[in-house]
């Protein structure tokens, strides 16, 4: 049982890499737009989320949010503030760089949340901790620059808007927690998608499209709502009925190192000497972050 909670959480990582490739060929390929793509996927994984919530049958019924007026505030505010932040950051993210930088930049989300934990608890982090959020500074500053200090390779607008979709990912991960232990993290998530897609319609709607729709793109627009969204979640979900959440974090943190090869193979991305250092010490440092928290 734990290998295929273990499978099932290599999947999950492995859908949400292919996930930021195919958007990465939406967006230079087929021409649409960041914003419509979160605004079409969110609306279709919500829904197909909670298909599967309730076919599993997660704890208390759907129905049961609309009863209390806190939990439908608490998931408005994850709807808005955590799914639909991510998902905005991220691909964002991918239209001013790559999928790779999006990927290893949004990585970065556990040191929102140790920050948070540190105010919460009125106490300073270790300094272990500290070191390892040094490296990953480092590493960033490598990766944006190449080495060299006095120019960005990538857009200020991509490390912002990446900067943007890691503090969500720590609103993403601390917001629901209550909601998820009453409701079940399919209807949570399912629901807060879905939200989250209401209002990114109202920031672009999805029939203003403003990309080429082909069989091709068609297919592609799939992986990413489908594949990378719902089917991804699901997998997440189901692997930790059999393995523990750190276990789980660990082997979904594959997901930068695959975003990269995949980046590589399909879009002959260079990476030299420093990028990979400064790679490794962003993977390595937040690796070891998650297993102290």
């Amino acid at each position: 049982m734990k290998y295929r909670g273990m499978l099932y959480a290599c999947l999950a990582a492995t859908f949400w890499a292919i996930s930021g490739i195919s958007g990465q060929i939406l967006m230079q390929q087929f021409h649409f737009t960041a914003n419509w793509i979160v605004a079409a996927r969110m609306i279709v994984s919500g829904g197909l989320l909670l298909l599967f919530s309730q076919r599993f049958n997660q704890k208390k019924s759907l129905g049961d949010i609309f009863q209390q007026p806190s939990a439908m505030i608490r998931l408005l505010l994850f709807g808005v503030f955590g799914m639909y932040a991510v998902q905005a950051g991220f691909f964002q993210t991918i239209e001013y760089s790559n999928a790779s930088f999006a990927t290893i930049i949004q990585f970065t989300g556990p040191i929102f949340i140790i920050f948070y934990e540190a105010f919460r608890q009125r106490q300073w982090p270790s300094f272990q901790t500290i070191f390892l959020l040094i490296l990953t500074f480092i590493g960033i500053l490598l990766l944006a620059t190449k080495g060299n200090l006095n120019q960005l390779i990538v857009p200020k607008m991509a490390i912002v808007m990446g900067l943007i979709a890691a503090l969500a990912i720590a609103v993403y991960s601390i917001l629901p927690r209550q909601l998820i232990m009453e409701y079940g993290s399919l209807t949570v998530v399912g629901m807060g998608m879905l939200i989250g897609g209401i209002f990114a319609n109202l920031v672009h709607p999805i029939w203003q499209v403003d990309g080429l729709f082909t069989l091709a793109s068609f297919i592609q627009f799939l992986i990413v709502a489908i594949v990378g969204t719902a089917l991804s979640f699901f997998c997440y979900s189901q692997s930790l009925q059999y393995i523990s959440p750190s276990l789980a974090g660990i082997l979904t943190a594959v997901e930068p190192l695959l975003s990269l090869v995949f980046s590589i193979i399909i879009f002959h991305l260079a990476f030299g000497w420093i990028e990979w250092i400064g790679f490794l010490l962003v993977f390595c440092s937040i690796l070891l972050l998650q297993r102290k928290m």
